[in-house]
């Protein structure tokens, strides 16, 4: 029997790793958080589950100890805590796959810039934060607005637009306690591109637009990942800079990508980020629906060294509406009664629990993959979407009385 090492920070209905590999003569050997052990242990024989997963140590220690104990061919890892941890114990092994500066240069967005900067991809002006005086002098040099944010981190969490002294002087008062870098702030409409490297090859590529941003979230408002038609405009300009992205990177043999870009008003492209990593929120459940491909079982197969299969040629219309909490208590959510459009609908949440709004951009109370017959259509069905989830959801201010709306 071959074995796999799998980090597993995602539940077992999102990522059934035994059905995937079903009949393949590989077994996933499986480290979780200890929220999603259960129901691996209905499928899988070896699974291991631990508190705080993001930063409890004793993951790598417990991974090392099972890839030698099981003599583990690969390892696999979607999520983003996982992508460092993952390529550090394959290259101490010497096992196959993303090794620890590759994974550096899609972690850490200074490195990141470093390797793009002077390449055919435009950048923002950008530094490593060093202390509170680089912030000042990169204010005196390139003017506000500015953008600070964690260099590791992902779903915008931490990010903060300086727009004024007022901002800056909110920054400084709290700022992010790691490591973090300032850069020039690009107005634009945001894209993602999100694709499947094989083999060395890039064997898929689909390009969406942001509706609402990234930072919705911040005002409890929505956001929404819609996948762009071959026709439209941008299309062809977005994947081919984000070949060239991928080209200028250390980028992995086998690997699932998310690259951020904005268009400007004058027209320019501006690189954001990318990760070696499946996009989070409703993105890999989106192209499922929109092109036919599970983007994280074909990734799993190409770690594996089993057979990928292409996505299909055609494109159904399709977006992943992310909906964050309120604040307040949840009373009721509503699991059905959604509008025709809606073709999935994936729930994180419970009547009885409190909520203190939206945390970052990939966590959401209510995800839903909205179908419509062109790109214009999906947008106004999200708009029907959002207002049915207004309406029928219902929430307690924190401290009211049970039974108020």
């Amino acid at each position: 029997m071959r074995r796999i090492l799998v980090f597993a920070k995602t539940p077992y209905q999102k990522t059934p790793y035994d059905r995937w590999l079903e009949g393949t003569g590989i077994e996933p050997v499986v480290l979780t958080t200890d929220g999603y052990a259960e129901e691996y242990r209905r499928h899988l024989r070896h699974v291991h589950a631990f508190a705080d997963y993001d930063t409890n140590q004793l993951v790598e220690k417990a991974a090392l100890r099972l890839a030698r104990e099981f003599g583990v061919e690969a390892v696999f890892a979607r999520a983003e805590a996982d992508v460092l941890r993952a390529a550090r114990l394959r290259e101490l092994l010497g096992l196959p796959g993303q090794w620890t500066a590759s994974a550096l240069a899609f972690r850490d967005k200074v490195v990141m810039k470093d390797h793009l900067a002077g390449g055919p991809v435009g950048l923002p002006e950008y530094r490593q934060v060093e202390s509170a005086y680089t912030v000042l002098e990169f204010v005196e040099q390139h003017g506000y607005p500015v953008v600070v944010k964690p260099v590791s981190e992902s779903g915008s969490l931490g990010a903060a637009v300086i727009r004024d002294e007022t901002d800056l002087d909110a920054y400084l008062a709290a700022p992010w306690p790691g490591t973090s870098m300032v850069e020039s702030f690009v107005e634009g409409q945001m894209y993602h591109i999100d694709g499947l490297v094989a083999g060395g090859e890039v064997v898929f590529v689909q390009p969406f637009r942001y509706v609402n941003d990234c930072l919705s979230f911040r005002s409890n408002d929505w956001v929404a990942s819609l996948t762009l038609e071959p026709g439209n405009p941008v299309y062809d300009r977005l994947v081919e800079a984000t070949l060239a992205v991928v080209d200028r990177l250390p980028t992995p043999e086998n690997t699932a990508f998310h690259c951020e870009l904005w268009i400007t008003p004058d027209d320019r492209l501006v690189f954001c980020e990318i990760a070696s990593r499946t996009g989070g929120g409703m993105i890999a459940t989106t192209l499922n629906h929109a092109r036919g491909i599970d983007i994280d079982r074909e990734w799993l197969y190409a770690e594996c060294g089993l057979a990928v299969t292409p996505a299909a040629a055609g494109l159904r219309p399709f977006a992943g509406m992310c909906i964050p909490p309120l604040n307040g208590v949840l009373e009721y959510l509503p699991e059905d009664g959604e509008p025709d459009c809606v073709h999935e609908r994936v729930l994180h949440g419970a009547s009885g629990q409190t909520f203190h709004g939206g945390v970052k951009s990939g966590l959401f109370l209510a995800g839903y993959a909205v179908a419509g017959s062109s790109e214009e259509d999906v947008v106004t069905n999200m708009a029907r979407v959002h207002t049915w989830f207004a309406e029928t959801a219902k929430w307690r201010p924190l401290g009211s009385e049970e039974g108020a709306r």
